[in-house]
């Protein structure tokens, strides 16, 4: 995690003892409950937008995305795609929206970080995601501001790689046929995403997170996959709120069809945020709202199988006889039938962010 000073360890504390979203993972209050491991939590939003609208949040109290820790980071949106297709199949749907909302401009109600999962049908009427008309846009500043974000975007992917080498990361990219016909500028591209600068922006600053795997259901990215798309849209939304001096940002995944992505493309949508933007990117409640102790059966019985893989087999000594001294090696399942040495990693670098922390007081401290 970025390192706080005492102020703001404070603050923080100070909000964590009136969240109402710690206090319904820690029991204290009541929720409808539909996730539940060792780092995050999962219910219910009671005011839904659509039926089983879902709010994922760590169990931990931080207040912004940038504040996660990275293995905190890596564990909920490595999990994601599971339970994306978890949900999808629980609500028998086709398409789903991630809504992320970093700052009360954004549409940020809570000081406890959260995204909201949107399962979507045909004929739901909501049409927020369309992007494809553009917003009013001043050219010669969105020349310097494109500028800007193409050249600080890969210095921010090429330091994070730096002190998080991926053993996938070779140098050799095949860029896919769909991202090859993706009409705009790309401003990044590694063996996995692709960003670009949309040909049809609806605000300066509006970037596009692709998967540049050929996959276009999200749910069938691997937990590696699903955890470096979000990272990469992390600090594409960094680069804007700084870059931009932007009051907050809206990170918007897309996956499967719905009324405003009839394609079914997978991306994830960067829009920073300034106060009376004038952009309505958070969709009302239901006027009539569904059962919830019904909906909430329904996604704890597909969720289930996820939550349980998070229990780790008990460790087992494995005695080398060919030694004079027995040699003790502790494996562990990753869940997937294969095994690795617990102790292989246990020196990682996980040092926080540091493009992030001037963004993280920004935010908190207005």
């Amino acid at each position: 995690m970025t390192d706080m000073n005492p102020e703001v360890a404070a603050q923080l504390e100070q909000q964590k003892q009136n969240c109402i979203f710690c206090k319904i993972i820690s029991g204290a209050m009541q929720g409808k409950n539909v996730y539940d491991d060792n780092l995050m939590s999962g219910i219910l939003d009671i005011n839904p937008c659509t039926k089983g609208h879902t709010l994922i949040m760590p169990k931990e109290h931080y207040p912004i995305m940038p504040l996660l820790p990275p293995e905190t980071f890596k564990h909920i949106f490595g999990k994601m795609p599971a339970i994306v297709g978890a949900l999808k199949n629980a609500m028998l749907t086709t398409g789903l929206n991630i809504l992320i909302a970093n700052g009360g401009v954004a549409g940020q109600q809570s000081p406890h970080f959260l995204f909201h999962l949107l399962p979507r049908e045909a004929g739901d009427n909501l049409d927020k995601y369309s992007f494809d008309m553009p917003g009013p846009i001043d050219e010669k500043k969105a020349t310097e501001i494109n500028s800007m974000l193409g050249n600080n975007l890969p210095i921010m992917m090429n330091n994070h790689f730096g002190r998080n080498p991926a053993t996938w990361r070779k140098g050799d990219i095949h860029t896919i046929p769909y991202i090859e016909a993706i009409e705009g500028t790309k401003i990044y591209e590694d063996e996995k995403v692709t960003v670009f600068i949309p040909k049809i922006q609806m605000c300066i600053g509006h970037l596009v997170v692709y998967s540049n795997e050929e996959e276009f259901e999200f749910e069938n990215l691997s937990e590696e996959s699903g955890s470096h798309l979000f990272y990469t849209a992390s600090f594409a939304a960094t680069a804007v709120f700084e870059g931009m001096g932007a009051h907050g940002s809206n990170i918007i995944l897309k996956t499967g069809t719905s009324n405003d992505n009839t394609e079914g493309k997978l991306a994830i949508h960067i829009i920073p945020r300034f106060g009376e933007d004038g952009l309505d990117l958070i969709n009302p409640p239901l006027k009539n709202k569904p059962n919830l102790d019904e909906i909430q059966g329904k996604i704890k019985d597909k969720f289930f199988v996820i939550q349980h893989s998070e229990e780790k087999p008990k460790v087992a000594p494995v005695i080398n006889l060919d030694e004079i001294k027995p040699e003790v090696i502790n494996f562990e399942s990753d869940g997937y039938g294969n095994t690795q040495d617990i102790n292989e990693n246990k020196d990682a670098n996980t040092n926080p962010e540091d493009e992030i922390a001037n963004a993280i007081n920004k935010i908190i401290n207005n």
